[in-house]
């Protein structure tokens, strides 16, 4: 926390000099080798299990886009392999959605249209990449999937519910629109030539702008049924009040090609509170502000973050934050979680997938 908070300063009269705070690319290029090796060796002594012994699927997926970023082959196999084996479920309505995590000789419980679609999608660049013909086929199958949890709350708005139950034979309540990837489903639906898969993403996104609020936040949830009680109420709301920054973020990122706009402003929220951070919100007074006085956040918002200014177009105005951000304070939180091991931190796979494709990124883009 000190160091942010003494090092904001130091960024600031670099800005305002000229200076450039400068990234080390070998030191760069260490850390991504670094989460490779890891993940390396964790996938050869089986699943990359967390510490509850269940092997979640978005791990896998998250594990499977960096790989074919990466040009690791290797590791997306064995992400793969695992997938198609434990994880593609065969049901009469839902067919081959993704069983959200799986545990030798526990029982299957449901689905998770958040691990479908990001297992889709990460199988559709490996077809991108690699030109196998299963991987498209297998992608879309996931793709159509994930479009049968799906529903129309109001005209010309759809949106998938969080999972389905295999026991009570039904979908969920909720509505996150961190499970929408209305970006996801475009390209899978423009490749395989499928216009009511286009379609249903134009619509994703008409639902998930109706939870904007401002300063780049969206409402967690959708739920028709708050409605009955508040009249009033459009149907979204976060709840108790919380904004997770991460979901705002992602939430931005999966609409940026249809309305780059959130996506500029919680890029420019982060700039401007800089060394003021935290992972979660609340909205007070018409302002958003940290709900505890951490100063810091999770090695996944930081390198969302880079991602945002990637996709942008890299403005000048935040050149030294994002410097900062991926030369100083992304390897200290790659140390910490590899030290704590996947034992203690549950989002272990998850975080250092998206750090991993952030550092290749950043080296191929010469940041």
């Amino acid at each position: 926390m000190r160091k942010i908070l003494t090092l904001f300063p130091i960024v600031f009269i670099l800005s305002c000099s000229g200076l450039i705070y400068r990234v080390d690319p070998e030191k760069i290029g260490k850390y991504e080798n670094k989460i490779q090796g890891t993940f390396h060796e964790k996938l050869l002594n089986g699943l990359p299990s967390r510490a509850d012994g269940f092997c979640y699927a978005i791990d896998l997926a998250e594990i499977m886009q960096s790989a074919v970023e990466i040009g690791d082959s290797i590791l997306f196999s064995k992400a793969y392999e695992a997938i198609k084996k434990h994880y593609i479920i065969r049901d009469t309505w839902i067919d081959s959605a993704i069983v959200w995590r799986y545990k030798k000789d526990s029982e299957i419980d449901a689905s998770g249209t958040a691990e479908t679609i990001h297992c889709a999608f990460a199988i559709y660049l490996a077809y991108k990449k690699w030109g196998v013909e299963e991987y498209k086929k297998v992608s879309y199958s996931l793709a159509k999937a994930y479009i049968k949890h799906g529903y129309m709350p109001e005209p010309d708005k759809f949106l998938v519910k969080n999972y389905f139950n295999y026991g009570t034979r039904t979908l969920s309540e909720n509505t996150y629109l961190i499970n929408q990837r209305p970006d996801f489903l475009y390209l899978i639906g423009k490749e395989n030539k499928d216009d009511d898969m286009i379609e249903k993403s134009r619509m994703m996104y008409n639902a998930i702008i109706g939870g904007y609020v401002k300063n780049g936040f969206f409402n967690s949830l959708y739920d028709i049924g708050v409605k009955t009680i508040i009249p009033s109420s459009n149907g979204y709301y976060s709840p108790n009040g919380i904004f997770p920054l991460i979901s705002s973020i992602d939430i931005s990122l999966s609409i940026i090609e249809f309305n780059p706009k959130p996506a500029r402003e919680i890029l420019d929220f982060f700039y401007e509170n800089f060394g003021r951070w935290s992972d979660f919100y609340i909205l007070m007074d018409g302002k958003f502000k940290s709900q505890t006085k951490s100063n810091f956040v999770s090695v996944a918002v930081y390198s969302r973050i880079i991602e945002l200014f990637l996709k942008l177009g890299k403005s000048k105005k935040y050149n030294d934050m994002v410097k900062y951000i991926l030369n100083d304070l992304i390897p200290e939180k790659i140390d910490a979680m590899i030290n704590l091991t996947e034992r203690n931190v549950d989002s272990f796979y998850f975080e250092l997938s998206i750090t991993l494709r952030t550092l290749h990124r950043a080296r191929e883009y010469g940041l």
